[in-house]
């Protein structure tokens, strides 16, 4: 009997009300906080390392006590928000607490099963993420655990104390409105007879951490009165949401301030606050009207967007988009018109003097072996390796492998390092004091991009869409792929902040490989080839025996197609980012064409880069065959070939039901990857006995700890693809290629090496 009276005490208990009622009522707030627990568990955007933005968030590109106490001060906002609003909304279910004293700590500390669930969660998950991701000592995670703490709790103290001292007021404002103390207290006692319908049955609730009291009945004093004091306690919880949008807002406005750059996990709890204030005071002032208001607010706001009013669409920075009358056309027809087979010789001839350029750095009596590489994409995984391994090779090479090299190409992450590398080597022979192999290099082009990205995100895209800067008399919106960009400059000391055009001279006087950028068009998966040389020979198959009488294009030269709208102004950061638009991480790129078109990340047509590296080697397959001694293939991928994903023993429901949607998905680069070795068999049969593929890939020493295809790396996971150039299968590849270019012992006379 004791236990069944206790059984029902604990059920009919506040808190157990509370937590029952989230999940009955207003389920939306309750969505902000499963994203959240499963973000920091490894659930959602774990792909993208989103837990790394909570578990290791980074303020002033540093992992420490302040920045985890912004990330605790978040944790608060976001907290009292939630209790802010859900206060608002269900507060009228329970009027014994307008007969309390201090009724909204009352009910934050009836509320806090959820949040204390999800700080200890973070406390938790932290430290196991600091210890073996980050690779830190128990100090300095006691460390970063204090400062979460003492950030969390500094912001209930001043919440509290907030209300604390509207209790006061609110009380005095009472007994103002309703008269003398005695006609006060009439009237607060008067009972009304209304029944309350709304009203659930709160047997007992928590008056502090360590006490408990059974709640009074109220049916004895007057409804309207205590409707007044939550009342006045609602409109004291919504200026709190009124000073969340204001510090967003300062919080946009100041981004190009590093101090002002919170981590990107701080950011997105004070998004989340935001929202969830919104949302309550949304549903507390409009009531009944609230769906309706919404749908006229959207249709609104797709009615600007739809005519222009409102145009936040991220742009190519460099590109001219003020002229609308000339920009070309994007049609089948156009297109064709463009690139013509005379055009397609022309830009040939223009490559092949390049060709003959650098064959000129080597000696007459003896045929070089032309070296040309692939990247796969990847985010900065992909982009550490490729640094990673261009180090290893430059170094075993003696400072060769630029020299040799006459065209790179791929994908996403890889087009960073492989752009970096690149810019690298030609500093080197202005004669900066650069040395290739210096792992700084490596360390600077794997620093977090995601932490900028996603704070941009959640204070720009959102909170202030409407902000915009000037280069080059053209505005553009400062959204998270200027904070992309930004970011990129400052990691790589801006030696990457060049346009198209500065790259035009060393690469046509062949002091450089070329660099091809790809990206995809989304409205028909053509690939945009963006390079400072006419490339328009890439743009359609070559047919040696037409049976076609039109050319069917299924690509476009970025450079010449939008000559007219200064494609040779285009940011090479912006090419970068074009290259690798990840879907949602980064905005997609709108073009000024007619009608106008957005592009993406390479991948999605080619990750490797092959397709756009094998229809070089065909068009100058004569040219190679007859100057150089050989091709040397080399591909550069931050995920294993052949590779099978587990297949699982037992299948659940979930698994049937979305398995069918996903595995084009989950198979892309497999599936690239056979159909691209089909095409590879056919390539060497035009290059008998002189085709070389070397293959380098990224293998992590445990299969089920890859590193995260993201823009943030943890400690470990750049540890780990550090030590894969030498697994054995990269360490056969590295003497493979040193066994291919040895017998060269020339190092041009164009281009002599430089000590390093």
């Amino acid at each position: 009997m004791k236990v069944k009276l206790l059984l029902i005490k604990t059920y009919y208990s506040f808190p157990i009300q509370l937590l029952l009622l989230h999940f009955r009522k207003y389920q939306v707030l309750l969505v902000f906080w499963i994203i959240l627990f499963s973000t920091i568990n490894g659930g959602f955007a774990k792909l993208f390392g989103g837990d790394a933005l909570f578990l290791a968030p980074e303020y002033l590109g540093k992992v420490n006590f302040y920045s985890t106490t912004i990330l605790g001060l978040a944790t608060g906002m976001f907290t009292m928000s939630w209790q802010i609003t859900t206060f608002i909304l269900h507060t009228g279910r329970f009027k014994f607490l307008a007969t309390t004293a201090q009724p909204f700590f009352k009910y934050c500390l009836n509320n806090s099963i959820i949040p204390l669930l999800f700080i200890i969660s973070v406390l938790v998950r932290g430290w196991e993420y600091q210890r073996y991701e980050q690779l830190n000592g128990i100090p300095d995670i006691l460390l970063l655990g204090e400062g979460f703490i003492c950030g969390v709790l500094l912001i209930f103290f001043f919440c509290f104390f907030y209300f604390f001292n509207a209790d006061k007021n609110i009380g005095r404002r009472l007994e103002k409105r309703f008269g003398n103390p005695r006609n006060f207290l009439k009237v607060i006692l008067k009972p009304t007879q209304e029944p309350d319908e709304n009203a659930l049955p709160v047997h007992n609730y928590f008056t502090s951490p360590w006490k408990i009291r059974r709640a009074r009945n109220v049916d004895h004093y007057n409804k309207h009165y205590l409707d007044n004091i939550l009342k006045q306690h609602h409109f004291a919880a919504i200026i709190t949401v009124g000073c969340s949008l204001i510090f967003l807002v300062i919080l946009a406005y100041m981004m190009d301030y590093k101090v002002c750059r919170i981590p990107a996990g701080a950011s997105v709890l004070i998004f989340f606050a935001f929202l969830i204030g919104v949302a309550g005071a949304y549903s507390y002032m409009l009531q009944t009207w609230s769906i309706p208001f919404l749908l006229v607010l959207l249709f609104g706001i797709n009615w600007m967007v739809e005519h222009d009013w409102l145009d936040n669409r991220n742009k190519a920075y460099g590109l001219n988009y003020r002229e609308r009358q000339d920009r070309p056309e994007y049609s089948v027809a156009a297109l064709q018109k463009f690139f013509t087979k005379d055009r397609y010789e022309a830009d040939k001839e223009e490559t092949l003097k390049i060709l003959d350029k650098w064959r000129k750095k080597f000696p007459e009596d003896q045929k070089p072996p032309l070296i040309v590489i692939n990247f796969s994409g990847g985010g900065s995984r992909s982009a550490t390796w490729t640094v990673n391994v261009l180090q290893r090779l430059d170094s075993l090479l003696d400072g060769r492998l630029m020299n040799h090299t006459v065209l790179m190409t791929g994908a996403s992450g890889g087009m960073l390092g492989a752009s970096y590398f690149r810019e690298l080597y030609y500093e080197q022979l202005q004669g900066k004091p650069i040395k290739l192999t210096n792992p700084s290099y490596a360390d600077k082009v794997s620093q977090d991009l995601l932490n900028s990205v996603f704070t941009a995100m959640a204070v720009n895209d959102f909170i202030t869409p409407w902000r915009s800067f000037t280069l080059d008399n053209n505005k553009y919106a400062k959204d998270r792929g200027y904070a992309f960009e930004m970011q990129l400059n400052e990691h790589t000391d801006s030696v990457l902040n060049k346009t198209l055009h500065e790259y035009y001279e060393p690469e046509h006087n062949a002091e450089i490989p070329m660099l091809i950028w790809n990206a995809t068009i989304n409205a028909d998966g053509r690939r945009l080839m963006i390079s400072p040389q006419r490339i328009s020979y890439l743009c359609s198959p070559e047919y040696l025996y037409p049976t076609r009488q039109i050319r069917d294009i299924d690509g476009v030269d970025f450079g010449q197609y939008f000559a007219g709208q200064d494609a040779m102004n285009l940011r090479i950061t912006s090419a970068i980012r074009m290259c690798a638009t990840f879907p949602y991480v980064l905005p997609n790129t709108f073009l000024p064409s007619n009608p106008i078109v957005d592009v993406m990340d390479a991948g999605i047509r080619d990750n490797f880069g092959q397709q756009t590296t094998l229809r070089y080697l065909y068009t100058f397959n004569k040219w190679i065959n007859e100057n150089t001694s050989g091709v040397v293939y080399i591909q550069i991928r931050d995920t294993r070939k052949n590779d099978i994903t587990p297949i699982k023993k037992h299948k659940d429901l979930s698994d049937m039901l979305f398995e069918p949607l996903f595995t084009m998905q989950q198979h892309w680069s497999a599936m690239q990857d056979f159909d691209q070795d089909d095409l590879l068999n056919y390539m060497e049969g035009y290059f008998p006995n002189k085709f070389h593929r070397i293959i380098f890939q990224y293998v992590p020493q445990k299969q089920d700890k890859a590193a995260a295809l993201s823009w943030h790396l943890t400690s470990r996971e750049k540890l780990d693809i550090e030590r894969a150039l030498d697994n054995p299968a990269n360490q056969s590849a590295f003497d493979y290629v040193v066994k291919l270019l040895g017998s060269h012992n020339f190092t041009g006379a164009g281009n002599p090496v430089k000590e390093r």
